[in-house]
């Protein structure tokens, strides 16, 4: 609470347009979504940096309905034309208008606030799937952006407030002037926050959730059980815990303690906190939890010292309205845990505020509406500089009531912090303990414990565990400090350290040439090692990491490894591990490739893939078994080869690795083909008692031939060689010759002369 004067912020003159118009024009386009919020489809017209007119049309009847009885909740005949800041005009027939408001209700033509409802009198007619508009005409509101930047604060501390835009109204061709376009309350708004059964509006000054007032309510949505309502009612007759037991059954005491904590932030004196008790709505979800939505919050910042909340939640009451604030806050700050949650929220609040920047935030709306508008004023707040001395003085509002904030929390006893501890419960690790407090004014102090007990200097957030915690308890006591208090404090969980020195040296791995050895212990971020092999307990040149390869010199010697370790929470340590015998290396199986057909008198041409230094000896097989002289990387193919299968033996030797030999796949060999021959020819005299001669013709060199004289295809006993002599067996008969060709390796060829007559 400010118990001192007040500054008073200089304004600096403006000059005001002297034109007059018929209604201002938008300003800026939808495009700008700045401060666009939601997804339906009124979200760009929702932006308090855009302009919209709103053009009524009323029949005389409807005039005087309204100007008789200003009151009355019937919705009149209108017509509308809205023209949104981006040009685009709308124009519905038929809709209903009726005045709002309680202190701010006045007749038609004092600039009344009003409901426009489009589908009043036409079914299921909408305006950017709005049926329904709320245009509050600023009176109380001097500043023009009261109400802008509190329901802003409200949504960013998650409490169900509408969003908010700007309509400069005229009404049957006369300006009324720049309204506050507030999106109404109802189901198609509430749908973006939560699944409504019930909701109800405050329709009285004082109206709370308690028995005598349970008549201030108007079922605004939902049907006419009001068991719901009657639920929460009845918990205020309860106090201190069983109270908050109740509460939070029939409440969503978040999002309630979030909007008491904003109301007191802000000093709205017209709200549900404050002793008014006035313009708000309650909201059930079909679970039974209510929450509470502020309306009509032109009092916030007011710059009346005694109008600014006590964060406390108790006196001074605004304006004499007596000390009887709401039931919920009251019922909370007499609960130390609620009271401790209020004042949490408005810590809450003032970062927020804070982050936002809501100063920034009113300079640009006013930027929009100040000479655009408000200078165009004619029937309430009509002084643009009054409006703008109003609108600066939330740069300083914001700075004073978190200075007061900041007074308060120091004169409040520090609240034990929320404490956490994290890290690895290992020597040589480090555990990181965390206080949180809310209170800023608070200082956060560190003591860590083993087993209870303090540590000697051991006061940082973090400690890195020593070998003399191991098998103990470990554990941090974290307080809240402030200066004339006694420290509250809280202790994480203990935690019992386990051992984390490093092991002995010892070898693991493959204890053979061309084997890999590892040594352990491994280096992690809180132990350095170093290496050290030996060979017969002799040291190796260069072999100072931890993995070795034995070579062939190690074959059959004893290799040791020395690790000297340095580790966080422990003396060095240097230890030599036990001995490991090395033996033969394994050479890796090759891969041999043959590439060849095997044909006769072709080469078979041998690949072979193997390790590195490795020694290949080659042996040919027929059939599995050695070939003579056969023992190059290539083999040709002979005459025994064919019909048996060939394959290649390989032996790998390397020093140090035990011999290894593979044997190829198999390939089967197959004989040649002679590829010159010739059909031979019979030359004599052909009668009978004359002999006659073959000639063969041509042949591969190393074929022999044989001959069978034929008489009418059938072999003539005896007739074997290269001439025959013709006899009376054969005349009149056909005589010809077979040349058959041999050669090893081959495939025998035939070839039959042509026929001879004997006649």
């Amino acid at each position: 609470m400010f118990k001192s004067g007040w500054l008073v912020a200089s304004v600096a003159a403006i000059t005001l347009f002297s034109s007059a118009a018929a209604y201002a024009l938008p300003v800026s386009g939808i495009s700008t979504t700045e401060y666009n919020e939601g997804t339906d489809k009124a979200a760009e017209f929702f932006n308090p940096l855009v302009v919209s007119a709103v053009n009524l049309t009323l029949p005389q009847a409807s005039v005087d309905a309204l100007n008789n009885n200003p009151y009355t909740s019937v919705y009149q005949h209108a017509s509308v034309t809205i023209t949104t800041a981006d040009g685009k005009v709308t124009s519905l027939s038929d809709i209903g208008v009726r005045i709002k408001g309680q202190a701010s209700r006045t007749n038609l033509y004092g600039k009344a606030p009003l409901k426009l409802k489009f589908d009043s009198f036409v079914p299921g007619q909408k305006f950017m799937g709005l049926t329904r508009m709320t245009l509050n005409s600023m009176i109380q509101d001097a500043s023009f952006v009261h109400e802008d930047t509190i329901y802003r604060l409200f949504r960013a501390m998650n409490v169900i407030a509408p969003r908010t835009t700007y309509s400069w109204v005229t009404l049957n061709g006369a300006d009324f002037g720049l309204y506050m376009n507030v999106e109404s309350v109802d189901n198609q708004m509430l749908k973006r926050w939560v699944t409504a059964k019930h909701l109800y509006s405050s329709n009285c000054y004082g109206a709370d959730i308690t028995f005598n007032k349970s008549g201030c309510y108007d079922t605004n949505y939902g049907d006419a059980d009001r068991s719901d309502l009657q639920a929460a009612i009845n918990v205020s007759q309860y106090d201190g815990q069983q109270w908050w037991t109740e509460v939070n059954k029939v409440a969503d005491m978040t999002e309630v303690i979030n909007l008491m904590a904003t109301d007191i932030y802000t000093s709205n004196w017209d709200g549900y906190t404050d002793v008014v008790q006035n313009n708000y709505f309650m909201v059930f979800d079909t679970t039974g939890k209510l929450r509470i939505i502020p309306w009509g919050e032109d009092g916030a910042f007011p710059s009346d010292p005694s109008a600014q909340g006590y964060w406390d939640g108790v006196g001074p009451a605004f304006r004499g309205w007596g000390n009887e604030r709401s039931v919920m806050l009251r019922k909370c700050i007499a609960y130390a845990p609620c009271k401790t949650l209020l004042t949490k929220a408005e810590v809450a609040v003032k970062l927020k505020a804070d982050q936002m920047n809501l100063p920034s935030f009113k300079t640009k709306v006013a930027a929009v509406i100040n000479n655009s508008y408000i200078a165009f004023e004619t029937r309430a707040n009509r002084n643009v500089n009054d409006a703008i001395g109003n609108q600066n003085w939330l740069d300083y509002f914001f700075t004073y009531r978190n200075q007061s904030l900041t007074d308060y929390l120091k004169l409040q006893a520090p609240l034990a912090p929320d404490v956490t501890m994290s890290g690895t419960a290992l020597v040589g690790k480090t555990l990181t303990a965390t206080g949180a407090t809310f209170d800023y004014t608070s200082t956060i102090g560190y003591q860590w414990l083993r087993d209870g007990q303090p540590l000697l200097n051991q006061n940082q957030s973090t400690y890195t565990l020593t070998f003399d915690d191991e098998t103990h308890f470990i554990s941090c006591l974290v307080t809240s400090n402030k200066t004339s208090f006694q420290p509250a404090s809280a202790t994480t969980t203990p935690v019992r350290i386990s051992s984390s020195k490093a092991q002995s040296a010892s070898i693991t791995g493959n204890a053979v040439v061309g084997g890999t050895l590892v040594a352990k212990p491994d280096v992690d971020e809180i132990t350095q090692v170093s290496y050290k092999w030996f060979r017969a307990g002799r040291s190796i040149a260069g072999a100072t990491s931890a993995s070795y390869v034995p070579i062939a010199a190690d074959l059959g010697k004893s290799l040791t490894v020395t690790t000297t370790v340095l580790q966080t929470g422990y003396p060095k340590n240097i230890t030599t591990s036990s001995p490991v015998v090395i033996g033969a290396g394994r050479l890796s199986s090759p891969v041999i490739q043959l590439d060849g057909s095997g044909v006769m008198a072709t080469s078979l041409v041998s690949t072979v893939t193997a390790d590195p230094g490795v020694k290949l000896a080659y042996q040919w097989l027929r059939d599995g078994n050695p070939i003579s002289s056969a023992t190059r990387y290539l083999y040709t193919i002979k005459a025994d080869d064919t019909q048996h299968l060939i394959s290649l033996r390989v032996t790998l030797t390397k020093t140090g690795y035990t011999t290894l030999t593979a044997t190829s796949t198999v390939i089967a060999a197959t004989e040649g083909t002679i590829s010159a021959s010739s059909t031979p020819l019979i030359g004599g005299v052909v009668k009978i008692g004359k002999t006659v001669i073959v000639t063969p013709g041509p042949w591969d060199s190393g074929v022999k031939l044989s001959y069978q004289w034929l008489r009418n295809g059938v072999a003539i006993a005896g007739a074997s060689a290269k001439s025959y002599k013709l006899t009376i067996s054969d005349l009149g008969k056909s005589i010809t010759v077979v040349a058959t060709g041999i050669k090893p390796g081959y495939i025998t060829v035939t070839k039959t002369s042509d026929p001879l007559l004997v006649n």
